[in-house]
């Protein structure tokens, strides 16, 4: 079979890639080992809310990617989205001054806190700083996932090689001009010995509670009410040191319960009950920029430029790129948010040929690699 483009990995940077791309005409193909979001993003709580952070990268791309967001999800896929006012509580001092100062530059809509919200909370969570965004929202994750790839070619099964020859990308018996790879924090498929992208463990459970909240929580986890009648969320919490290849299984009693007791320093819930457990694992990357671009072929580079080895400067234009490879990855707990914005960007680079923004490419970190080998 021969695609356009053949996308590796079925999570929300996957699947958001898929459906940009598929609306804009191109014939895609979607491969996962797992199912459609059968792993982190699945277990994602998937809410919508900007970050607060200090000036950088991030906080610029994110203020823009947070309402392109909001408009995407609310307009596109309202079945699997649910609106409500985002109330995010800080943790430390630290981030109270933070805050302090993103509540002085930011241009979104406040709101104050509702008095029903006031009631819920305990103590701790009232005298700590907080702020009140009057947009805010929660996808249903699996749901949306499963949404945006209606009417694309989806093949479960694990790809562990790729072949390039004549300008063709041989998946199987699978054919593409264009790979996209999308693969969180597993292995890359191929050689990319200057990129690692730290595993972050996430843990979601879905609870009914006879308490009723008028707004989406963030604290020390977050709390949301869903789209589902009597049913709320709380996820997700990140272990950085559990992975999937550790011979001790997740334990899911103890992240229920580290879940739970986190949940109550921020609200009083009563008459839980546990509905349901997702968990699964995400990648972010370790400058928590994500990833969008094309992969240098390291090899390569350095056949051509042994000189990098000794500290010689080649603009990284020069860097020998795998042919046709692009990478969308790296996104941490800000998946859902960032999907959108990074599928986009994808889309106009493949159909319309604009440049990607060079500061989201993966080629930052061959660079750096290459600095540490000297």
């Amino acid at each position: 079979m021969v695609y356009d483009v053949i996308i590796i990995g079925a999570g929300i940077n996957g699947c958001t890639s898929a459906y940009f791309l598929n609306k804009a005409g191109l014939k895609v193909a979607l491969i996962d080992k797992g199912g459609i979001a059968s792993g982190g993003s699945g277990a994602a709580g998937a809410f919508i809310s900007p970050k607060i952070s200090k000036e950088g990268v991030l906080k610029e791309i994110m203020e823009t990617a947070h309402l392109e967001a909001l408009k995407f999800y609310t307009t596109l896929f309202p079945d699997y989205t649910l609106q409500k006012p985002l109330l995010h509580i800080t943790k430390t001092l630290e981030e109270g001054k933070t805050l302090r100062g993103f509540k002085n530059e930011t241009t979104l809509n406040l709101t104050s806190l509702d008095e029903n919200m006031e009631i819920l909370l305990t103590d701790e969570a009232k005298n700590s700083e907080s702020i009140c965004f009057s947009n805010g929202a929660v996808v249903d994750a699996q749901g949306v996932c499963h949404a945006l790839v209606e009417g694309v070619d989806f093949y479960q099964y694990e790809v562990q090689s790729l072949h390039y020859e004549e300008g063709v990308w041989h998946v199987g018996d699978l054919r593409a001009s264009h790979i996209v790879l999308s693969i969180g924090a597993y292995e890359k498929i191929i050689p990319l010995p200057y990129l690692t992208l730290r595993g972050i463990w996430g843990h979601r459970i879905d609870i009914q509670t006879s308490t009723k909240l008028p707004t989406i929580l963030h604290h020390y986890v977050s709390i949301s009410p869903t789209s589902r009648e009597n049913i709320m969320a709380i996820g997700a919490t990140h272990n950085v040191h559990y992975m999937p290849t550790d011979e001790e299984p997740y334990d899911i009693e103890e992240g229920r319960k580290e879940l739970l007791e986190k949940a109550s320093k921020t609200v009083n819930l009563e008459n839980i009950k546990i509905v349901h457990d997702y968990a699964g694992l995400r990648s972010g990357s370790n400058d928590y920029v994500p990833l969008l671009g094309s992969l240098v072929d390291a090899q390569a580079t350095l056949s051509l430029y042994p000189q990098l080895q000794y500290g010689r400067a080649v603009t990284s234009s020069a860097f020998v790129n795998y042919p046709n490879v692009t990478m969308i990855n790296g996104s941490g707990g800000y998946g859902f948010v960032l999907a959108p914005y990074l599928a986009s960007r994808l889309k106009e680079y493949l159909v319309d040929k604009k440049p990607l923004d060079e500061r989201l490419s993966p080629a930052r970190f061959f660079a750096r690699w290459i600095k540490r080998k000297k």
